[in-house]
């Protein structure tokens, strides 16, 4: 068994290694760690032909452009010309990945790839060349859940091996019982009495990017927001929006617009667990904060697409109208409970590893090994 695991950060790298010295101590198991920076040294990718689909790479280049496009210094720009000649960068670029990855995993005949996210740049080109080879996939990730990292055949986020099915988890009994997270705080007085936290996202995320088809960035999401309250009477409910602080991109436009609004705020100085926690219900475009939601069993809205968006978990919004419409009814409408536990309890149960990739422990280690190699035993691959 041949594996390659691709490292397109030097943190991945570090990883790879540590990795590599637990799988290789089992029979027939030997690992490439591929550092995407070296593999353009190897000139037998001068003879590797174009991939066949060359559609699948030029939409690769579309998204990439679309992620240029949401960050801080571009997001104002509406020159065409700056983003035709990045386009033609990353086409080049990409095609030219193409050829090195493809060669990298055929000259080592690899027979599986492990890859961080899978939904970046480089990562979806050298996913692509592993598919025209049919090497099977299997996805690392930051975990679903804290101090978890995410192991799946399939893909990361909305891509996941998740079911979406209520009915499996109606009959399915998970060999974990379900998380939940116990927190309490004091209720902060500068919050109104009752609200809906919406948690901002970043704007050059894949979650964006690739998975809210008609919230394209945080700017469009506060319009949205204003639309429908500049448009319905006093009895939505209120809104409290925060940052991402992973998110470098300046909102004081948004808040010179929301400064006086009677039902929208902004909420800077207080924590996200402190406004989950006192929120009556959670609206998120496909954050891992709607499952920190869920963990701490309170209703959701979800406007984007999310792993978690199953009927009878949260309330599906995937339009402006679907979104006043949950505003408006999310305070009778109520979550099924044993649904909720039994999703929650699954994904425990069969999608992450428990301990942080960034700071793996050995048992993490021991762990994370052990169910990759479960899951190339039972055949399960990326479908990409």
């Amino acid at each position: 068994m041949r594996i390659a695991v691709f490292a397109a950060r030097k943190k991945h790298r570090s990883y790879a290694r540590k990795l590599k010295s637990v799988l290789e101590q089992k029979p027939d198991v030997s690992i490439s760690i591929l550092w995407y920076k070296n593999l353009w040294q190897e000139a037998g990718w001068l003879s590797v032909s174009p991939p066949q689909k060359c559609s699948v790479l030029r939409q690769i280049v579309l998204d990439q452009v679309r992620t240029k496009q949401n960050s801080p210094e571009w997001i104002d720009k509406s020159s065409g010309l700056l983003f035709f000649f990045y386009r033609l960068l990353k086409t080049a670029e990409a095609f030219i990945s193409y050829r090195v990855y493809f060669h990298a995993l055929k000259s080592r005949r690899i027979t599986a790839l492990l890859i961080w996210n899978g939904l970046k740049f480089r990562q979806r080109i050298c996913v692509e060349a592993a598919k025209a080879l049919n090497i099977p996939c299997y996805f690392i990730e930051r975990g679903a859940f804290p101090g978890t990292t995410t192991l799946d055949p399939k893909g990361i986020n909305y891509l996941n091996s998740v079911p979406r099915d209520p009915a499996f988890f109606r009959s399915h009994q998970a060999a974990l019982p379900a998380p939940f997270i116990d927190y309490s705080s004091p209720r902060p007085p500068s919050l109104p009495a009752s609200y809906i936290f919406i948690p901002f996202q970043v704007n050059t995320d894949s979650q964006i990017v690739l998975f809210s088809p008609w919230l394209q960035n945080m700017k469009v999401l506060v319009q949205t927001l204003m639309d429908i309250y500049s448009a319905t009477d006093a009895n939505m409910p209120d809104i409290v929006l925060k940052t991402h602080p992973s998110c470098d991109q300046k909102y004081s436009a948004a808040e010179a617009l929301l400064m006086n609004h009677p039902k929208i705020h902004f909420a800077h100085n207080l924590s996200t667990q402190d406004l989950i926690f006192h929120a009556d219900a959670v609206a998120t475009i496909n954050s891992s904060v709607g499952l920190e939601a869920l963990l701490m069993q309170k209703k959701v809205i979800v406007m984007g697409q999310a792993f978690y968006d199953i009927p009878g978990i949260t309330l599906s919004a995937q339009d402006k109208a679907g979104l006043k419409d949950a505003l408006e009814h999310v305070g009778t409408w109520k979550a099924d409970s044993v649904l909720r536990e039994s999703f929650l309890a699954h994904v425990a149960s069969d999608h992450i590893v428990n301990g942080r990739w960034q700071d793996a422990s050995e048992e993490h280690l021991i762990e994370m090994s052990e169910r990759l190699l479960a899951l190339m035993s039972d055949g399960s691959e990326a479908k990409c």
